[in-house]
């Protein structure tokens, strides 16, 4: 009887190990992040946060947008109890680590995050910036990707680009057809939100990306805002002056893919021979990832609110 009981054990723990090696069909994809301190003083703390897993030939995400503390404490038991994870950037591996799920999360924002348990050094890249920080604008150490499986080679060779001034016209027009009227303030002391003629000019490209098949990126941001702050008013979106994404394919036809947010990496982080491609969620109150695969046809979101 002993035996058998401490067989049940050891196949109960095995189960909710993932562990690299196993089919890619079981892919798990997840962000190594810098969380900052919640309270005065407390010090910034490297967690890995579970995102998506592959389903079929399909990728689905882990649940991420709890509405009370209870589905904090219950919503664990849908994570993995424990991952080896691989951590890569720019199609390459950095680092192992291994991560535990708790037995609740404290906070919307922690939706998904696992503690680190092994004793290895954890990669990180460049400097802490707030650029990363996200709703919170804490100086935090860039994400990166971290995969249950080996995988970062990046066969699309998505790489920053700069784009043909016929390509970025074509972008402006594309902007213009989602945003034809846009509001502004003359100045935030002011603060009235009227109709505002924008021109060419005040809509800049910030960054553009390109693949080695004639794929593009591109986003566009509508410069300036002048107002204080968001509007309360839901007819008067400040939407249009979030960066703008769209993407373009080799035959130039485009379309929008989403705003308020930042390119991570790309990889084809379940090894089918085509790059995935990660945004990180950087809105208002809002954070998490976007996932884009299939030649940008069909894409999945992992998403939490802070408060």
């Amino acid at each position: 009887m002993l035996r058998k009981a401490l067989l049940r054990t050891i196949l109960v723990f095995v189960a909710f190990v993932i562990v690299p090696g196993a089919s890619a069909q079981n892919t798990i994809l997840g962000a190594l992040e810098d969380v900052p301190g919640v309270y005065a003083g407390e010090q910034d703390v490297r967690r890995v946060r579970v995102l998506f897993h592959k389903d079929g030939d399909n990728w689905s995400a882990f649940p991420s947008d709890c509405a009370d503390g209870n589905c904090l404490k219950t919503v664990t038991s849908r994570f993995p109890h424990v991952i080896a994870w691989n951590i890569g950037f720019d199609g390459r591996t950095l680092g192992r680590v291994t991560a535990q799920t708790p037995d609740d999360f404290k906070f919307y924002a922690h939706v998904g995050q696992q503690d680190i348990t092994s004793k290895t050094s954890i990669p990180t890249i460049g400097k802490k910036s707030a650029a990363f920080g996200g709703f919170t604008g804490e100086p935090v150490f860039r994400p990166i990707i971290a995969n249950s499986e080996p995988f970062f080679e990046d066969p699309d060779g998505w790489k920053p680009a700069d784009l043909p001034t016929v390509l970025v016209a074509t972008l402006r027009r594309s902007f213009r057809e989602r945003f034809p009227k846009v509001k502004n303030c003359t100045s935030p002391e002011e603060n009235i939100a009227r109709p505002w003629a924008y021109e060419d000019r005040n809509l800049e490209l910030i960054k553009a990306y390109s693949s080695k098949s004639g794929w593009s990126l591109a986003e566009l941001v509508l410069k300036e805002y002048r107002c204080d702050g968001p509007s309360e008013n839901p007819e008067e979106s400040d939407d249009p002056f979030d960066g703008q994404w769209f993407v373009v394919n080799p035959e130039r036809h485009m379309r929008f893919l989403g705003q308020a947010m930042w390119l991570v990496d790309a990889g084809d982080y379940d090894n089918d021979g085509k790059s995935e491609v990660v945004f990180a969620i950087d809105g208002y109150d809002r954070g998490g990832y976007e996932l884009f695969y299939d030649d940008f046809n069909k894409h999945v979101s992992f998403a939490f609110s802070y408060h």
